[in-house]
């Protein structure tokens, strides 16, 4: 059934293959983007991995059409603000090197091994790759959709997924978890986050109480539901030993959601602020800066006087970071 799925996702790519059959790249060859986001980006990436998809599992034999879209990516690979190998350029890699006669394409190969750090690091001419679309289970499939950045196909595999899994355990709630992120379904997590953080308790390590819970709680947050935040946050302090986690960031992440609690619930604001005020205080000369921003705000919204302090000891630590 899934593999129903991925011959259907890529029969919808077969009319960028015409295109670039016909000679037509417009769709695919390189075309630079900037933005505050992402720096500088392709915005043909896409549909440039979606074609290479499309020529690797339906066994396409077209030198020319390979060679051209390797030469894209490499451009995409040289100028990229986030750098990164990608499954493009390991895919036309691969799918170039079956035509690699007596070195042809060494020099692009060696071209693509220094594109970039990442590159510098990691690529190498020799990749391993399957062509055989049944060689793929259906985590590879979910993998391919979300790469392709097909989400309605992506979603259908996770479906299938959810149906045929025996056991709920840990594991599987932490697939179900990334997987909704990755298939832009978050706001699905609540009741795998909620399993995660019960079958934490039921083992009683406290290190994963206080994590599971507060991913919890920075999910209700996330999605502005409040009133669970407030008890799911009353929770964590209750049933977590935080003395542990004190001197590492998860202590400060939950100091940060409990800042950004107070700015977004008036009605629990003088409570968690009087919880949280002596951590603050403590801390004021030396936080990152989310957490500075958020305490500023959080110590206005109680009209507390120490937000002065906190963007004082906040415009410091950006000249020490040189921001």
């Amino acid at each position: 059934m899934y593999l129903d799925i991925l011959e259907e996702l890529l029969e919808n790519q077969a009319q960028l293959y015409k295109n670039a059959y016909r000679g037509d790249f417009s769709q695919v060859c390189y075309l630079e983007a900037k933005d505050k986001e992402h720096g500088t980006y392709d915005k043909n990436y896409t549909n440039r991995l979606r074609l290479s998809y499309f020529l690797l599992y339906k066994h396409i034999n077209n030198e020319d059409i390979v060679k051209r879209l390797f030469e894209e990516e490499l451009k995409d690979r040289e100028t990229n603000s986030f750098q990164g190998i990608g499954s493009a350029l390991e895919i036309l890699t691969f799918l170039l090197m079956k035509y690699n006669r007596e070195g042809t394409y060494d020099s692009l190969f060696e071209r693509a091994k220094t594109a970039n750090f990442d590159c510098a690091c990691g690529y190498t001419p020799n990749v391993e790759i399957s062509s055989e679309l049944e060689d793929c289970d259906i985590y590879d499939g979910i993998s391919i959709a979300i790469d392709m950045g097909c989400m309605e196909s992506a979603r259908k595999l996770v479906k299938l997924w959810k149906e045929d899994v025996a056991c709920w355990d840990k594991r599987n709630y932490e697939r179900l978890i990334y997987f909704n992120k990755d298939i832009k379904r978050e706001e699905e997590n609540e009741e795998p986050l909620k399993a995660l953080a019960e079958i934490a308790r039921t083992k009683g390590k406290n290190s994963d109480i206080i994590s599971t819970s507060r991913s919890l709680l920075h999910y209700y947050i996330q999605f502005d539901k409040k009133e669970q935040a407030y008890d799911c946050f009353q929770q964590l302090i209750r049933e977590g030993d935080l003395t542990e986690i004190y001197h590492i960031r998860l202590f400060e992440y939950i100091l940060e959601d409990c800042m950004e609690l107070i700015c977004e619930y008036k009605e629990k604001a003088e409570e968690l602020w009087k919880w949280a005020r002596p951590f603050i205080i403590e801390r004021a000369g030396n936080m990152f800066g989310n957490l500075y921003k958020k305490s500023i705000l959080a110590a206005e919204t109680v009209n507390d006087d120490f937000s002065g302090e906190l963007n004082y000891q906040y415009q410091e630590w950006k000249k020490r970071v040189g921001i």
